[in-house]
């Protein structure tokens, strides 16, 4: 990710575009720099670099957890810096996350941690409680529903985490090592 990245042209619809964009953290050397890139809507983008390269940088960038330090950004056809701080929620929640360390909440049990973009969504009990168990189950985790996370093994958890970052059918999906801790067949199925 260091360097001068060159331009990626794509036709059709972009849903992410990075102009000139860099990132540094504090008072530190940029860990991003130069970035230009066009990523086509409804495409399936793979990163990939040695560690530090600046990838989990690059994707705080894309789920809105990090403003460039420079350049310019656009998510869905608008620009970043041109919305008001009160309209970044909604931006978010066009967004679907798999965190690398899942980030699931403890206190919520499988279902609850899932159906939880459907609940800041607005929807009901009612609306929610047939997509989840849906959910649950494509993922392989129908019988665990009740389960908190410390209960889950690390690959159960990282199920639960993708459930929660699709269901919600967002726009653009960020994950960060999606499928590490889950077996062979199971990634193949959940890519």
């Amino acid at each position: 990710m260091r360097g001068s990245n060159k331009a990626v042209s794509v036709a059709g619809d972009a849903i992410v575009e990075f102009e000139g964009v860099g990132l540094r953290y504090g008072t530190g050397a940029e860990v991003l720099r130069d970035l230009d890139l066009r990523l086509p809507r409804g495409g399936f983008t793979y990163l990939t670099g040695p560690s530090g390269a600046g990838k989990t940088s690059f994707l705080k960038l894309l789920y809105l957890a990090q403003r460039p330090t420079r350049g310019r950004i656009r998510l869905f056809g608008e620009e970043l810096a041109d919305a008001a701080r009160s309209a970044m929620p909604a931006f978010r929640r066009r967004i679907g996350v798999v965190f690398q360390d899942f980030r699931l909440i403890r206190h919520l049990s499988a279902f609850e941690n899932v159906a939880l973009p459907l609940r800041l969504g607005g929807l009901s009990d009612a609306e929610i409680e047939g997509p989840v168990r849906e959910m649950l189950a494509w993922v392989g985790l129908a019988d665990r529903a009740s389960a908190r996370p410390a209960t889950l093994s690390g690959g159960e958890q990282q199920r639960v985490a993708i459930a929660r970052a699709v269901i919600a059918s967002p726009e653009l999906l960020v994950a960060d090592e999606p499928t590490g801790n889950v077996d062979a067949e199971m990634a193949e199925r959940l890519l």
